[in-house]
């Protein structure tokens, strides 16, 4: 058995934050992170890493980036968590005795118990090999049919199309991006991939995978039709890795390990952060879903300075997310407007359309954006924009801030910013202020 202050098992990007928060502390002490991919891929680039352009090792996370950081690095599969003897045992035959354990556990792609699921011609979007699988087939393929229709889903099928295949996206609800995406900017998205020769089936559920042959799948669907493919993508979401948190007789749930605003879980000294952990809404207070490697770090930063003798309390997530496709981007923070009325707020609404530059410059485009206020409070609670080009995540994050912030419709409207012809819009026509003064005329 070896003894160490910390024990991390995660090699994701909750796991090495703390190793970089700690180690940037000054303290003298040993540190064990146990992961068991011997080779971690940058999970949010790997839509980006399948046409092959670059080499597959642009889009791996170096073991350096723990072992550079003071902390010893383990390869190996967690078996066992002993609170009761504050031990960790693994699948290679190697006990660690601990002061503090972090579980970083992540999450695991959905596969769905779908019939004919299990073959080499369909994969999720997660790790190294997925990416290899991806890179191989679309390379021999011409056909794609990508099962999801979120980010990920999105942005795979864009890939692939852009190599040159026939791709259609298969959606269970009735739209594309609904847990993300505002209905009023999601048309706009549906009919880019529309022109871009992507077909969209949404309302639509996979029953069953058949296989004609070794390097064809037929995917077939519960209204009858069938789409052939040479490489199906499942994109369906993630399942939180508690097994092992609840072996050990912590709490868990279905959205993850049970984790109080401390980071604690129910059993002292044993932390929970990113995806495997249960996390609550900034806005409502409630549990909700987050997995967000921005999340991960957030939580996991509480988490180290709580090690450290900190006594730090994580507010919940806000969920700032971007994406982009083709030459649109887009991303939204805190609740859409329906999130916020099924939480039952009593919400107030406004959009504005303004240009991103002075209107006599070259190559105008239009930046469109939607604020959720409460109606109680005038307090801001969410927001989404869409505009041409890639500068969407500034936006978002100025939402997320004041979101925050607490910042209200009046905070708002007095809000200074900046103004260039070239780089913002026109003194007067300010996106956030014109949506505030939509919503305001609706206050009654």
């Amino acid at each position: 058995m070896e003894n160490r202050d910390i024990v991390i098992i995660g090699g994701g990007p909750a796991g090495r934050t703390i190793v970089h928060m700690l180690h940037r502390s000054g303290k003298e002490l040993s540190i064990v992170l146990i992961k068991d991919e011997k080779v971690n891929v940058n999970r949010c680039a790997v839509p980006y890493g399948i046409p092959e352009a670059k080499p597959i090792e642009k889009f791996q996370i170096p073991n350096a980036l723990v072992t550079d950081f003071g902390a010893e690095l383990v390869v190996d599969r967690v078996s066992e968590i002993d609170t009761a003897h504050r031990q960790v045992h693994t699948s290679g035959g190697k006990t660690y005795a601990y002061k503090h354990l972090v579980l970083a556990t992540g999450s695991r792609p959905l596969v769905p118990p779908i019939p004919g699921v299990a073959s080499g011609r369909i994969t999720p979007v997660r790790s190294l090999e997925d990416l290899s699988l991806l890179r191989e087939h679309a390379v021999s393929g011409k056909r794609a049919v990508v099962i999801g229709g979120g980010y990920i889903g999105i942005e795979v099928a864009v890939a692939l199309r852009q190599m040159g295949l026939d791709v259609a996206i298969v959606e269970m609800l009735p739209k594309i991006l609904m847990a993300t995406t505002e209905p009023e900017f999601i048309q706009h998205v549906e009919d880019k991939l529309g022109k871009n020769s992507i077909r969209l089936l949404t309302g639509e559920k996979v029953i069953g995978f058949e296989h004609p042959s070794a390097e064809a799948v037929d995917v077939r669907l519960e209204s009858g039709k069938v789409l052939p493919a040479d490489l199906v993508v499942l994109s369906v979401g993630v399942v939180p890795n508690t097994e092992l948190a609840a072996g050990a007789g912590i709490r868990t749930s279905r959205l993850g390990i049970g984790a109080g605003e401390d980071m604690r879980t129910s059993v002292d000294d044993v932390y929970a952060c990113g995806d495997c952990a249960e996390k609550n809404s900034f806005v409502t207070g409630h549990p909700t879903r987050g997995e967000f490697g921005t999340n991960a770090v957030f939580m996991a930063k509480i988490v180290a300075q709580n090690i450290l003798g900190g006594n730090r309390k994580f507010p919940g997530v806000i969920n700032a997310n971007v994406t982009s496709v083709y030459d649109l981007s887009l991303g939204s923070a805190g609740l859409t407007e329906q999130m916020a009325k099924d939480a039952g707020i009593n919400v107030i609404t406004g959009r504005s359309t303004v240009l991103d530059k002075y209107p006599m410059m070259d190559h105008v485009e239009e930046i469109q954006t939607k604020l959720v206020f409460d109606r109680s409070n005038k307090k801001l609670i969410g927001g989404s924009v869409m505009r041409k080009g890639f500068c969407t995540a500034g936006n978002v994050d100025f939402l997320s801030l004041a979101i925050q912030m607490g910042a209200t419709m009046d905070d708002l409207l007095a809000y200074q910013y900046c103004t260039h012809p070239e780089l913002a819009a026109k003194p007067s026509d300010n996106s956030y202020t014109f949506a505030v003064m939509d919503a305001s005329g609706k206050m009654g």
